[in-house]
């Protein structure tokens, strides 16, 4: 008998099946002959695992054994009825005898099809065939809405016209039944004197159909139908005596279904069509398992760690992906990255190690292990396929590579973000970073990224000045570009022209032009630079300020009418001034051009459903600035459902906002100036809030833990409290300040 085999659609991938039997020789005889029929194929041994595979990747079969030791094949199917996604996956039991031939209870559980084993291998390959098919068409479906026939509402108001006549309605009650869909009816059966199936009865006879009183479970048509449609829409494929096929159906004027019924039947002409009230269609899938308890059911919560959660068994399914362009590998890097947008991961890391392939993603600043596979070899199809997907060299694997992913094209889900990738030779092969750019997020408001209402007032009226330098400092993931996007974004106006140079361009914001850097071909940030000041710019943005030559024409176009904006990496907003100075600016030309330093974190928010509240004692009454007597409550992390039992939710920035007045300008200008003299002199004579107790307003607020904020922001080496903080909390001003205040 020949083998059946599938034949894609070009561009797809192959049909993904996922096999699961605890006999481990059957797994490898259906790896082996679905294999070979052109199928991408994935193996789990247990329904435990077959549960987490499918969590994280989704198959377009499931072969399924009946009996197995955990969590057995009835348990598995009830597992993914509860899911409105999951439940359209077409389900295929193999069992013996006993198990294959209980039909009530598999139509009940949603399974599109029961074999006992042994079965042969062409009709197995040919099950599988149409229940994939079956499965795609299911999925296109709703991209091919059928087009209202004319004249199908008029049948509908005709036949309520004749219920109405038969049944002897008063006006009032024939005016309620006009304004009620066909379904709606069996509804209010009793509220017109009569029964559903009375109904359904008039309605056979009106439209000459025959009506079915009574359905089997054994009469059913499994794989013709998923269940979840069949129970939305009141509608069963059945078989007959002869072994033919017709559908029932409680809205035979539902001209829609009716056209979708004939696809499935692959017919265009007349379609054999019965009646029957919505409850008798709904006893045959739901009722058959209501009495029925399911085997391994604590097994299955057990195993059940959400869509979020990273399969165990994973690294079974996958280890057969000879290469990155197998399906299995393909749909394991697009769920990885799906999986880390829906937790709110801004990286995900994929690292290579001795013995096992390390997942981790960044949530809310903190790194997090969501998975190891143990078999180390599988390192390198996942990083040449993103590799793929970034448009590198995947024959290079001994230098760093850096790239972007447009995810929307890869994504089944539509999901639009880009993903900046980098990777880099490590000790037991390349690891992969992936930062991703939500296009969603990429522009929040100023009001929304954590500053105080003087920090805002301070930045918004140093935003508008005419010319000069604002800058942005501080490490790696504190929030920088983000900050310049949203202050870009509010100066944006037709009357402005706005340049930007960028290695990457992180989110494309409109009415703004922007630049991608290339140092490949020699577009460096000075070239970029040089160029702006030729195109008549009125605000420039510099990615970021590596060297020399950026700074002196940063410098040079802040001091000659344009308003510049670029970040560098320092720790606080007066060293910055020192580091411009190193780096070889002449200190006159930094104290001119410079308008403002905004040195920023980014730290966790406590869970508004689960923080702890609790009196400080005198050293934390210390730390956050409050005298021993003043009444205080600080919050404390502890964790919830909603926040993953983790205690923190998002993250808010913190900042420090250094506007030089003209003692400081002569201060920096004058050589030998220190970043600590600078720091003592902004927050003296300037107002100048630091990171610390900029940080330490969110804690009194309860914004912030204050542990959690000790981990981020370092204290000042002398008391740096300003101004307004002795007259908010009715301080003491202190004599002297050389000291830390703890």
């Amino acid at each position: 008998m020949s083998v059946p085999r599938q034949a894609p659609a070009a561009n797809s991938l192959p049909a993904l099946v996922l096999c699961v039997d605890d006999d481990l020789e059957v797994l490898q005889s259906l790896e082996a002959l679905l294999g070979d029929a052109g199928y991408d194929v994935m193996i789990a041994e247990s329904g435990e695992r077959a549960l987490r595979v499918i969590s994280t990747v989704r198959p377009d079969l499931l072969l399924l054994d009946v009996a197995m030791a955990d969590v057995d094949g009835y348990a598995v199917c009830a597992k993914l009825q509860e899911s409105k996604e999951l439940s359209y996956l077409p389900v295929v039991l193999l069992g013996g005898a006993e198990e294959a031939s209980d039909t009530t209870r598999a139509v009940a559980l949603g399974a599109v099809e029961c074999l006992t084993k042994p079965v042969a291998d062409g009709d197995l390959l040919e099950k599988v065939a149409a229940h994939v098919k079956t499965n795609a068409w299911f999925r296109d479906l709703e991209r091919q809405k059928a087009t209202p026939k004319t004249g199908a509402s008029s049948n509908v108001m005709r036949f309520k016209q004749h219920l109405a006549d038969e049944l002897g309605l008063a006006p009032a009650q024939a005016q309620r039944l006009s304004q009620l869909a066909p379904l709606e009816i069996y509804g209010v059966a009793e509220e017109i004197g009569t029964t559903p199936a009375k109904i359904a009865e008039e309605l056979a006879a009106f439209l000459q159909l025959p009506y079915r009183g009574r359905l089997e479970a054994d009469a059913i048509a499994l794989g013709v139908l998923p269940a979840p449609f069949c129970k939305a829409n009141h509608v069963a494929a059945v078989r007959d005596a002869a072994g033919g096929r017709s559908f029932v159906m409680s809205d035979p004027l539902n001209w829609e279904l009716q056209q979708i019924l004939r696809r499935v039947g692959g017919t265009s002409g007349k379609l054999e069509v019965g009646v029957t009230e919505p409850a008798n269609i709904a006893a045959v899938f739901d009722g058959a398992a209501a009495g029925q308890a399911t085997p391994g059911a604590a097994a299955i919560v057990a195993a059940d760690n959400g869509a979020i959660a990273m399969p165990a068994a994973v690294e079974v399914a996958v280890a057969a992906a000879a290469d990155e362009k197998s399906g299995p590998v393909i749909r394991l890097v697009n769920q990885l990255i799906e999986n880390a947008h829906a937790m709110g991961a801004s990286d995900v890391h994929i690292e290579p190690r001795e013995s096992e392939v390390v997942v981790r993603y960044r949530v809310d600043g903190n790194m997090r292990v969501v998975n190891r596979f143990p078999q180390a070899r599988l390192i390198h199809p996942l990083v040449s396929r993103i590799k793929i997907m970034a448009q590198l060299d995947i024959v290079e694997r001994r230098l760093p590579q850096d790239g972007r992913i447009a995810f929307k094209k890869f994504s089944s889900k539509g999901l639009d973000v880009d993903l900046r990738v980098a990777t880099a030779p490590m000790h037991h092969g390349e690891k992969v970073v992936m930062r991703i750019l939500d296009k969603k997020k990429a522009v929040l408001p100023l009001t929304d990224l954590g500053f105080s209402p003087r920090h805002l007032t301070l930045y918004h009226e140093k935003l508008a000045t005419p010319y000069g330098m604002i800058l942005h400092v501080g490490p790696t993931g504190s929030g920088k570009s983000m900050t310049l996007y949203a202050a870009l974004n509010e100066i944006q106006r037709p009357d402005l022209n706005i340049q930007t140079a960028e290695d990457p361009i992180e989110y494309t914001l409109p009415g703004i032009n922007q630049m991608q850097v290339n140092r490949e071909i020699g577009l460096t940030f000075q070239r970029a630079l040089r160029s702006y000041l030729r195109q008549d710019p009125d605000v420039i943005l510099v990615g970021e300020i590596r060297d020399l030559e950026t700074a002196e024409i940063a410098v040079e176009a802040a001091l000659t009418g344009h308003v510049l904006l670029s970040t560098l990496h320092t720790n606080d907003a007066t060293s910055t001034i020192v580091r411009l100075v190193e780096m070889g600016i002449e200190p006159f030309m930094v104290s001119s051009s410079l308008v403002l330093v905004c040195a920023q974190r980014l730290l966790r928010r406590l869970c508004r459903e689960c923080r702890d509240a609790y009196e400080p004692d005198a050293r934390e009454r210390l730390l956050v600035g409050v005298d021993p007597g003043t009444p205080l409550t600080l919050y404390r992390a502890r964790g919830c459902g909603r926040c993953n039992d983790i205690g923190f939710r998002g993250r808010v920035g913190t900042h420090e906002i250094c506007v030089p007045d003209e003692a400081m300008r002569k201060m920096i200008a004058t050589k030998g100036a220190t970043a600590e003299a600078l720091k003592r002199m902004a927050v003296e004579t300037c107002g100048m809030t630091t990171l610390y107790w900029d940080a330490m307003e969110k804690v009194r607020a309860g914004v912030c833990a204050l542990d959690d904020v000790l981990t981020e922001v370092r204290r000042d080496e002398f008391d740096s409290r300003p101004a307004w903080m002795f007259e908010d909390l009715g301080l003491a001003r202190p004599a002297a300040r050389d000291t830390p205040l703890i």
